[in-house]
């Protein structure tokens, strides 16, 4: 990846379309030129609920980042979560040809992983290379492009959808005047913004908990090796509250935000507040303790999925530095002491990433005070982690697997063992 140039992410969730626009100096500059969001609720747990209206919010969301941006777009990176994603750890092995490793071992390597594990309804949404054995040796390195061998074994994470559903999605995008370049399960761009070196390496789970869906990753070793996507969000719990105070959505999202809390034990049992639902004459009592209980079970659902699906890949004597939290659903107040308590373990909220800043090209300050308030606004940290994704040692190791890299034929030169202990994790979840 050439530095210096700008790219687009178009991020989906199901509340809004959001649209960044960066100028990518390096991987620790990375300057806002434009963004845009349009509220939408259309692409629900990974489908699209109504293609028009869609289409409609992504153009208003482009134009609105092109506008400020003061350019045009022509392809993006898109990121998004479905339940739909089916994720493996997969192998590709290949006999090299006159005993040095070139590009084309790369890319067949992971041709033969998909021949392996991709099956003809499925589309690979996504790969990340692990590591790469050469011949009998029983530990990992990063890059063997060059190097003498006689065969060499790739170990990829491999992230797949259905091909309908990725057809369907690039219609979509084309009808929007936009190609697609990547597409990017949206936790590991979370990821990417939200976690540290050292997290990854001693091992962390990342859980973005979104409207209609809470997506999630391990990293060990500094390497991706589990990702899924739960088909619950925090839109369950405004649904919660408004079935049980039979208030609208609007009025139980409101609340949500006011007065509740996922920790029952920070509140007083006795406490209560009046509140008067729109179009009613009538007040009525809420019980910030019953209020509490509604968002706590629902959050309790959630993390228990979480946790289930950790046991049974058997990953949780791996994740040394817990959980970290990021999307909307996990802003709510109390949310930290909750989880602590319920799962055990180290769990902490994302922060903000130094590299990603609003950069000034206009020719007044509060367009520019504009941006750099949106710049620092939590809803956009999945489409800045794809801009800094682009720049990862991540993204650069799993191009060299993509057919392209035969022309290019990158070469980095860098080998890096992986470790014995991080073969033996991949060993026993594979």
């Amino acid at each position: 990846m050439k530095n210096n140039e700008n790219l687009v992410v178009v991020h989906l969730s199901a509340t809004a379309v959001y649209v960044v626009i960066g100028n990518v100096v390096s991987a620790k500059d990375i300057r806002i030129l434009g963004v845009g969001q349009v509220k939408n609720s259309d692409f629900y747990q990974g489908q699209i609920k109504h293609r028009e209206r869609l289409q409609g919010a992504i153009k208003q969301a482009i134009q609105e980042a092109e506008d400020t941006a003061n350019c045009r777009v022509h392809s993006v990176w898109l990121t998004l979560a479905t339940p739909e994603l089916s994720s493996k750890n997969s192998a590709g092995e290949v006999k090299v040809e006159d005993e040095v490793v070139r590009a084309k071992d790369m890319v067949q390597a992971l041709a033969n992983a998909k021949s392996r594990d991709l099956s003809s309804d499925y589309y690979l949404m996504h790969c990340c290379q692990q590591g790469i054995y050469v011949d009998e040796q029983d530990f990992m390195v990063d890059d063997v492009i060059e190097m003498m061998a006689h065969n060499i074994t790739v170990m990829y994470h491999m992230m797949m959808m259905p091909v309908a559903s990725r057809q369907n999605i690039q219609k979509l995008l084309q009808s929007c005047d936009v190609g697609i370049d990547h597409i990017v399960f949206d936790a590991v761009t979370s990821a990417e913004y939200s976690l540290m070196t050292e997290e990854r390496q001693q091992g962390v789970c990342l859980v973005d908990i979104g409207a209609s869906t809470t997506s999630i990753c391990v990293y060990k070793e500094n390497k991706l090796i589990f990702t899924h996507c739960i088909a619950t969000g925090s839109h369950e719990v405004t649904m919660d509250i408004s079935a049980d105070f039979g208030i609208s959505m609007i009025e139980a999202e409101k609340l949500k935000k006011s007065h509740g809390t996922a920790d029952v034990n920070s509140v007083d049992p006795s406490a209560f507040f009046l509140f008067k639902p729109q179009g009613s004459g009538d007040e009525i009592n809420i019980g910030i303790y019953n209020l509490a209980r509604i968002i706590e079970a629902r959050y309790v659902q959630i993390f228990t999925e979480v946790a289930r699906q950790l046991h049974e890949a058997g990953l949780i004597g791996y994740i040394d530095k817990g959980i970290v939290l990021t999307g909307g659903g996990s802003t709510i107040k109390g949310m930290i002491p909750f989880a602590k308590k319920l799962l055990k373990m180290p769990v902490v909220l994302t922060n903000t990433h130094p590299a990603i800043s609003a950069y000034n090209h206009f020719d007044n300050d509060e367009s520019f005070k504009l941006l750099n308030s949106q710049v620092n606004d939590r809803a956009y940290q999945t489409a800045f982690g794809t801009l800094l994704y682009s720049q990862s040692e991540q993204f650069r190791r799993s191009e060299k697997s993509e057919p392209e890299a035969i022309q290019n034929n990158r070469v980095s030169g860098v080998f890096r063992s992986a470790g014995q202990r991080f073969a033996n994790v991949l060993k026993k979840i594979l």
